[in-house]
């Protein structure tokens, strides 16, 4: 009973012994109990309003990452817990007091106002999972009046996130088609949109809180995201979880029909490209040109042997197939166009590819390069079928590759395709 006493009060048993009546009372040394040590490591606190990350360290010091009011910010300060008073000061100045409260070791809270009970609870993260996130990750969210409606989020390891989807599929759509920056502490991803996104009276970032389940299903891992947006009802809780599409290709045999199309980060030229019956804009682009002309030459692709491919489209009622040796390293995949016996003047090609797990679903993704030689190979192959290129004209051919270079300053293309029937 006295050890309980010393672990739960901070009183130290008498050196003389007791007697225990009313009108005595046995005299304690009061010992401050530090609680700063139980506390190092990566905690996180999210509520409707404010998300907070703090990484905090043996020597008391800690680094802060978080949104409130609006505002993403980034700080540094100290913390320490003696008993249930916890300080708490960054190296701005400001500077809190408040009661504290530990549950089992696994989270805390700072309690500001004790009569309105202001409180913030702090949850202990093991595992940060800034590693974990990196990769594409497929949604697929059922809503009313939508069929098939999906998301492709791309975590890159430089910081970058990449999110093509249909808008109507997120409340918080201004995420949507853009390139943003993002950082994961803990189980927390912070996105921050570039303030040239960003509407009249919107916040430019999104709090998360993210649940990683390795093998979550058959399928493969599962990455879920719960945050709060603001709607025509006030703040909703909104979740949505992915799944991160296989990190390996299955390619023999498999052959897809073109679906859909979803881009990011595009600017450009503003002016119009003509390309068959079309006309690309990349100043004005978004992923409907792309899509209707994909749908328009009934794109295929598929793969006859494991590092072959073979993609087919119909040009002017012509059936047109390009085939190319690939090189395959997990998901990468080197198009080498340049071995092409016919013409060889085109450019090799990089594709990031995706596929379910039972392969009904392959994503070919391109970043800027990629996508720059692929359209640029592509109008090769309709003036030289046109009759419009001497490809023993180096600088001719050149010429081709360089315009739409100059035309194109960015854009991230994920091509969405499904198994053939």
């Amino acid at each position: 009973m006295a050890i309980a006493l010393v672990a739960m009060f901070g009183f130290t048993a008498c050196d003389n012994e007791c007697e225990h009546e009313l009108n005595k009372a046995c005299e304690h040394e009061y010992i401050e109990v530090d609680y700063s040590k139980a506390l190092v490591g990566t905690w996180t606190c999210m509520d409707e309003d404010y998300a907070e990350a703090m990484v905090i360290k043996a020597d008391g010091s800690v680094e802060v990452t978080g949104v409130v009011d609006g505002e993403y910010f980034e700080s540094k300060g100290t913390i320490k817990v003696v008993n249930n008073k916890m300080i708490y000061a960054l190296d701005n100045g400001d500077e809190w007091e408040g009661r504290f409260e530990m549950t089992a070791g696994e989270s805390f809270s700072m309690i500001w106002d004790d009569e309105l009970d202001i409180r913030y609870t702090y949850h202990y993260c093991e595992n940060n999972l800034a590693d974990e996130v990196v990769g594409m990750w497929v949604c697929h969210e059922s809503l009313p009046g939508v069929e098939n409606d999906m998301a492709i989020i791309t975590y890159s390891e430089d910081g970058k996130m990449a999110m093509t989807a249909q808008a109507s599929a997120f409340i918080a759509g201004d995420f949507v088609n853009v390139m943003s920056d993002y950082k994961v502490v803990g189980d927390l991803v912070f996105k921050i949109l570039p303030k040239e996104n960003v509407p009249e009276g919107a916040v430019p970032y999104i709090a998360s809180r993210l649940i990683y389940t390795s093998n979550a299903t058959s399928l493969g891992d599962i990455l879920t995201e719960t945050q709060h947006v603001q709607s025509e009802n006030g703040i909703v809780k909104l979740t949505s979880s992915f799944l991160r599409v296989k990190q390996s290709l299955e390619l023999p045999g498999n052959k897809y029909d073109y679906r859909a199309t979803y881009v990011t980060n595009v600017s450009g030229e503003d002016k119009d490209i003509p390309f068959l019956n079309t006309s690309f804009n990349f100043a004005k682009m978004d992923g409907s040109v792309i899509d209707k002309f994909l749908k328009s030459i009934l794109f295929t692709v598929e793969f006859p042997e494991a590092n072959k491919i073979k993609y087919s489209y119909l040009l002017e009622g012509q059936n047109i197939v390009m085939e190319a040796p690939i090189e395959v390293d997990g998901n990468k995949m080197t198009i080498k166009m340049s071995e092409n016996e016919k013409t060889p003047v085109y450019q090799d090609v990089l594709v990031y590819a995706f596929q379910d797990q039972d392969n009904t679903q392959m994503h070919l993704y391109m970043p800027t390069e990629s996508f720059e030689k692929f359209f640029a190979n592509t109008s090769v192959a309709v003036m030289v079928g046109h009759g419009q290129l001497d490809i023993n004209n180096a600088d001719a051919v050149a010429e081709v590759y360089n315009k739409v270079a100059d035309a194109v300053e960015s854009i991230n293309l994920s091509i969405v395709t499904r198994a053939a029937k």
